[in-house]
């Protein structure tokens, strides 16, 4: 019952990201780090945004097996399997309502959408049954090195944007926006979440 519900989870999660990288997307005032990244891989292998998202996932994927066995599991490959299908639909659903959006509203669409992408990212690794392949590479590092997971996503977040933008990736306030916040943003919900299955335990 507990796997089931966590497997459940993990599909929701997988949801989140890529509905929130799709409302990024959509905002279109600079993506996040990683949406930078597959940006740039979409713009220069000419694919779709979700299957940039597959490819960059599948990499992530094969290096984390290999070298983050700990925080692998089938959560990583599900996410992110789920994830590049919810961009695509996401994306094209809001691009067909063809709305005129100021710069105002195109920033509040990008914090909701780094709020449901850093919210699905945290529930994945909460689960514990396999973070994304990114961050389960990053809490390898944490490991080995002892340095505080929020640095070594800033680190990562930077390189993913230069590589991106150098590909062709599109780069704006919302990607600074982004480098700024999107490790201390997925810190803050993955202790959310964790004090309150506390809570929840303590009441019960």
């Amino acid at each position: 019952m507990e796997l089931m519900k966590k497997g459940c989870l993990i599909c929701v999660a997988g949801l989140c990201i890529g509905i929130g990288v799709g409302i990024i997307l959509y905002a279109n005032i600079g993506g996040d780090t990683v949406t930078v990244f597959q940006d740039g891989l979409h713009i220069i292998l000419n694919i779709s945004y979700g299957q940039s998202s597959r490819i960059y996932n599948g990499v992530l994927i094969i290096a984390a097996l290999v070298a983050a066995r700990k925080y692998f599991g089938g959560g990583t490959i599900l996410s992110a399997l789920i994830t590049g299908y919810a961009i695509d639909f996401a994306y094209d659903g809001l691009s067909g309502l063809n709305l005129q959006l100021s710069f105002i509203s195109m920033l509040i669409v990008f914090l909701i959408g780094q709020t449901v992408y850093t919210i699905g990212l945290s529930i994945l690794i909460r689960c514990k049954l396999g973070m994304n392949g990114l961050d389960s590479l990053l809490y390898r590092l944490v490991d080995l090195i002892k340095i505080d997971y929020r640095w070594l996503r800033l680190g990562a977040d930077l390189l993913l944007t230069i590589i991106g933008f150098l590909l062709g990736g599109v780069v704006g306030i919302g990607t600074a926006i982004s480098i700024a916040s999107t490790g201390i943003m997925i810190d803050f919900f993955t202790k959310i979440g964790g004090r309150n299955e506390k809570s929840i335990k303590n009441v019960s």
